[in-house]
């Protein structure tokens, strides 16, 4: 078969090697017309030839698989025409398919929709059922409510009251249905005909009116319990369903009304009684009938709120929901004219506000009229501490009553009125203070043993040390010893504490203490202040009279000395005894720590009052002045009883320091301060000056230097005498070694600057060094 195929090809080629050429002669000639059809048709002619030849050749070689090609050829073409007529008949099929399920879904979109028909008719029809079962009972309900007579605590009544609520919640969520609204009135008619039949069986004339009764607490509780459970049923069902309905709280109103003017009739005359009989009985002690008669009031609020719980339920009138707060805190002792909203007001807490109104008009015309402060700060711990917090809290008062769903206090009407009384007694307290502060304190005089000093301090001190000496013969044990020491230094210290203070002091902490938990935090730090300015002008004036007394040995030291010692020992006592008031008032934002003031005085008198010295050409220049001074001042003043020890106990120690000082280099920093002033001036010269001559200086400081070994240690010791805390002691003798030493670093500097060397030693002055040896020599 490739052998005829490329026989083939070769004749092909041969044949088409010169195709189209002319003959090698003729090429030059041009073309005949019909060359080009003549070529064609022996080209064609050729072809046929040739396949004509390769099929004879194919047919002659290969017979077999020619005639299954051309069986199969056969086969393929029957095949085609089968695939054909199948494609004819499904396409039949699928158009007569199609138009049997079109018909089928056509069918049962037809049988949904009359299905969902069918479902929307029965559910309109079920729901026009129930819709109009709430208009069909306005009609019952009346008829029901027509008759003569109706029982009001039975369980018709209850269901008939949950209709009229169930039906006229429906019409007002659905007032868009006809005739709703027509509906609604009839509903709001029959309502207020069964809140008549409600009201009309409430008789309130018929209770409690046997008052001859001998058992008073039978009388007043047991008739009135035997009636609640029926007033309550007829009450409590309405309650529930129409608590918000306006015409049920008017009727509500006017039933609390008539019941709370019914138990203040009965009450009011057995309280006036009892009140009376126990002022009788404690007209000795006002404390002890205060608190007798507060008892008894809020035993009677307990009883009445039990009794108020048997006909109405606890909630509070006119209000959606309960307080947030239901605890009534004490108000304010000064600030409590604020009256509460009348709509926030319970009427329980007007009632037994009506209640304890006749103990505050018993009590007050006491009170107002006692002149004792001390009894007085205890009525009002009392009332204020004792009645109102502790026995007046929410959760007390449930425990008390045995009732822990209680949504208002049932003793906020006793917190009002006794507040008022409060509020009242601090009125007096603060005029009584005020009184006390100007006549107790600041007029106090003192005797000569209030002024006994330093004698008073060295006798405590003599019967210490024998107490010590005793305990160490007794008990020459170290454990027994120990404690020995410890029970004496006790003991001084209670006597130090108490019987040695000034009497002054000795009054304003006592009144301060008592003051402090009766009296709000602003008060109390203004009256503080008062108090406390009256005991310092009383201890300067004790100080003058120390300070007057003449020395106890001749030549020892200055009475200045005790008096100033005197004034800062009690100072730091009230600073002490006053410290818990300040630490338990600093959370008070309100109140002012500090006060100050803004002077420009030495800025407008440098500025225009001495315009001269602007351009002086010596130390005393005022630009000079104006850069290395401070010309605006800023003052602490005393608005703040807080800062009044402190700024007093300031000034005290300022000066005890300066007189501690004094007694030690007194005369040689009068001569340092005289030496720097004629230094400063221009024509300064030291041969001019002979009280700046260094012989005048050596005999100075030399006398100074003495003084200062002789008498530090008589002022340490006088320090410890009156102070006695080693560490405050320390603190308060630091400034005077510092102001000793200073101004003997101002001499040697002086001297250092102006004299030679030959005057230098002349004057032989100390070093600095040497009186730090001096000054801490033990």
């Amino acid at each position: 078969m490739e052998l005829e195929h490329v026989r083939t090809v070769e004749l092909l080629a041969a044949k088409v090697a010169n195709w189209g050429l002319p003959p090698d002669d003729d090429r030059e000639d041009e073309a005949a017309p019909d060359d080009n059809n003549l070529l064609a048709g022996t080209l064609a002619e050729t072809l046929s030839e040739v396949k004509s030849r390769e099929t004879e050749l194919i047919e002659a070689q290969h017979p077999p698989e020619v005639a299954a090609l051309r069986l199969n050829m056969q086969r393929l073409r029957v095949l085609r025409e089968r695939v054909d007529a199948c494609k004819e008949r499904m396409a039949e099929l699928r158009g007569a398919y199609q138009s049997v399920s079109g018909r089928t879904s056509s069918l049962h979109d037809a049988c949904d929709r009359a299905l969902a028909e069918q479902t929307a008719l029965s559910t309109g029809s079920h729901l026009i059922k129930t819709n109009l079962y709430y208009f069909k009972q306005a009609d019952a309900i009346m008829k029901k409510l027509s008759v003569a007579k109706l029982m009001v605590t039975g369980q018709s009544f209850a269901a008939m009251l949950a209709s009229i609520d169930e039906c006229l919640s429906f019409l007002r969520a659905h007032n868009e249905y006809r005739e709703s609204a027509t509906y609604i009135a009839k509903f709001e008619q029959c309502l207020s005909r069964a809140m008549t039949w409600a009201q009309l069986q409430v008789d309130y004339e018929k209770i409690g009116r046997s008052g001859a009764d001998e058992d008073t607490f039978a009388l007043l509780y047991g008739v009135f319990a035997s009636r609640a459970a029926s007033v309550k049923g007829a009450i409590s069902v309405m309650e529930q369903r129409f608590w918000n309905v306006p015409e049920f709280e008017e009727m509500l109103a006017e039933c609390q009304y008539a019941y709370f003017a019914k138990r203040q009739l009965l009450l009011a005359p057995i309280l006036q009684s009892t009140l009376a009989a126990l002022s009788t009985t404690h007209a000795e002690s006002t404390c002890r009938l205060t608190r007798d008669a507060c008892t008894f009031i809020l035993r009677t609020c307990d009883d009445e709120y039990r009794l108020y719980r048997q006909f109405f339920i606890n909630r509070g009138a006119n209000r959606d929901e309960a307080p947030e707060s239901p605890t009534t805190p004490a108000p304010s002792v000064i600030n409590h004219s604020v009256s509460k909203n009348a709509a926030d007001v319970h009427p329980f807490e007007g009632f037994t506000e009506s209640l304890c109104r006749l103990l505050y008009d018993m009590l007050r015309p006491r009170i107002i009229h006692n002149p004792y402060l001390e009894t007085l700060a205890e009525l009002c711990t009392m009332l204020k501490v004792d009645m109102i917090e502790n026995r007046c809290s929410l959760e007390v008062v449930a425990t008390m009553i045995g009732d822990f769903d209680i949504l208002f206090n049932p003793r906020a009407g006793f917190v009002a009125v006794m507040s008022e009384l409060v509020g009242d007694i601090a009125e007096r307290i603060v005029y009584r203070a005020g009184l006390y502060a100007q006549n107790d304190i600041a007029a106090y005089r003192p005797a000569p043993g209030d002024v006994a000093y330093p004698q008073m301090l060295q006798m405590m001190r003599q019967i210490d040390n024998e107490q010590k000496l005793k305990a160490q013969n007794e008990e020459p044990e170290e454990p027994g010893k120990i404690r020995l020491e410890r029970k004496s230094s006790s003991s001084v210290a209670a006597i130090d504490q108490h019987c040695l203070w000034y009497p002054t002091v000795r009054r304003t902490v006592m009144c301060l203490s008592k003051l402090f938990s009766c009296l709000d935090v602003g008060v109390f730090h203004s009256l503080a202040r008062d108090m406390l300015l009256a005991c310092c002008e009383s201890l300067e004036i004790a100080a003058q009279a120390i300070s007057a007394q003449p020395a106890v040995v001749k030549g020892g030291r200055s009475k200045q000395l005790d008096a100033e010692l005197f004034v800062v020992k009690h100072l730091l006592i009230l600073r002490e005894q006053t410290s818990p008031y300040r630490h338990a008032s600093r959370s008070d934002s309100s109140l002012p720590t500090k006060d100050f003031s803004i002077d420009f005085s030495k800025f407008t008198n440098i500025l225009f009052d001495q315009k001269a010295r602007w351009f002086e050409l010596s130390s005393n220049n005022s630009l000079l002045e104006l850069l290395t001074t401070v010309p605006i001042e800023v003052k602490e003043n005393e608005g703040d009883s807080r800062r009044v020890i402190d700024i007093q106990l300031r000034a005290a120690c300022f000066k005890l320091t300066n007189t501690a000082s004094k007694m030690m280099v007194g005369r040689l920093a009068a001569w340092i301060d005289s030496a720097e002033d004629e230094k400063l001036k221009s024509d300064f010269d030291l041969s001019k000056q002979p009280q700046l001559a260094a012989a005048q200086l050596r005999d100075i400081a030399a006398e100074s230097y003495k003084l200062v070994g002789s008498r530090f240690p008589e002022i340490r010791e006088a320090y410890s005498l009156y102070i006695g805390v080693a560490e405050t002691e320390t603190i308060l003798l630091s400034p005077v070694r510092k102001r000793v030493i200073d101004v003997f670093s101002r001499v040697n500097s002086f001297a250092a600057k102006a004299y030679d060397d030959d005057s230098k030693a002349v004057a032989a002055l100390a070093s600095v060094q040497q009186l730090l040896l001096l000054l801490n020599k033990q």
